[in-house]
């Protein structure tokens, strides 16, 4: 896989950081729009148009007060049990039906496309293409230097740590972000945090212990813990968060 094109630089609104990238907006929405057709090939759309009609309305509320504005948006409920959602380059955002069924209230559901909205404004899925993109040509680099599998095993296992801690970034500034734009577009803000500390306790009430008591460690985790994210969202909501959220959290 080759690079082309120049690097640009543009004050991002959502980082308040100059961003240099090889992906611009338009091959961004391009990118997107060929995920999209994928990822409803897979995900079957939910056939219940007053249920879409919440999720675009709430979605299309939020987007109108988020720091990208030159983006169409899309919002589609899809089938699927997991309490998730994700959102693709240049606006498209999907909610499975499991987190319609687990969030109480619309200013819940709203935290949640909030949230990725957020991945969208700092434009963190282009990113993270690109540091991997990066980290590919780099490891063939070094392999065609190095011809050894130590040393490759050294810089895959390096490089896939630095991208799960940017993973781990992103999420945290992903929910600041919902925060500023659940405030904005006249949401309650703290139905975030309710949401969240659910999601915590429905995690504790999972096994995730390894044998012997072992918890799995925390640099081979792609997201934050939930109590770290809820640590953020206080933040992001008082200021500060409680003592107690700093102990529930790793440094």
């Amino acid at each position: 896989m080759g690079v082309c094109g120049c690097a640009q630089s543009s004050f991002n609104l959502a980082t308040q950081q100059e961003d240099y990238t090889l992906t611009s907006t338009q091959k961004e929405v391009a990118m997107g729009r060929k995920l999209a057709l994928r990822v409803e090939e897979e995900l079957p759309r939910i056939p219940d148009e007053p249920l879409q009609a919440r999720v675009e309305g709430l979605g299309r509320r939020l987007a109108a007060v988020c720091d990208r504005q030159e983006l169409a948006y899309r919002f589609v409920a899809v089938e699927g049990e997991e309490v998730n959602a994700f959102a693709l380059p240049g606006g498209y955002v999907y909610v499975y039906r499991g987190l319609l069924d687990a969030a109480k209230s619309d200013d819940e559901l709203a935290g949640v496309l909030a949230h990725e909205l957020g991945h969208i404004a700092a434009r963190h899925s282009v990113k993270r293409y690109e540091v991997g993109l990066g980290a590919q040509l780099l490891q063939l680099a070094t392999l065609a230097a190095a011809r050894r599998g130590d040393v490759a095993q050294g810089l895959h296992i390096a490089l896939r740590s630095a991208q799960l801690a940017y993973a781990r970034q992103d999420e945290m500034e992903a929910d600041r972000l919902g925060v500023k734009y659940l405030k904005a577009a006249g949401f309650d803000p703290k139905a975030m945090l309710e949401f969240l500390k659910r999601l915590d306790e429905r995690d504790r009430a999972k096994t995730q212990y390894m044998p012997r008591g072992i918890v799995r460690p925390y640099y081979a985790r792609s997201h934050p813990y939930v109590p770290e994210r809820i640590r953020v969202v206080k933040e992001a909501l008082y200021g500060s968060a409680d003592y107690i959220d700093y102990l529930n959290t790793p440094d």
